[in-house]
């Protein structure tokens, strides 16, 4: 169910990547531990995405954070000039020794 619900928000040809990022993002960040372990990761200056991930770090934070209905967050970030689609794209990867 809640894949089905995160594919709407995402647009009718979402990929399994953006999605898989996007729940499994949430699944690792809803743990402080691995948040904090994530952070490092992503803020590590061997990190090859960390000045990308500094530029959106606030919004990623945001969609990483729990949600109960993805719809209107992609609402609020479009008002803003984003998407979930879009934003999603900017978490980063796991590389090596996290």
């Amino acid at each position: 169910m809640v894949a089905t619900m995160a594919l709407n928000p995402l647009g009718k040809y979402a990929s399994y990547d953006a999605l898989g990022r996007l729940e499994y993002g949430r699944m690792l960040w809803a743990n402080p531990v691995t948040r904090d372990r994530l952070l490092r990761h992503w803020t590590s200056p061997d990190h090859p995405h960390a000045m990308r991930f500094a530029e959106h770090r606030a919004l990623v934070e945001r969609v990483l954070a729990p949600q109960t209905d993805d719809t209107a967050l992609d609402q609020d970030l479009r008002a803003q000039g984003h998407s979930l689609r879009s934003v999603v794209r900017e978490i980063p990867p796991v590389f090596g020794n996290f």
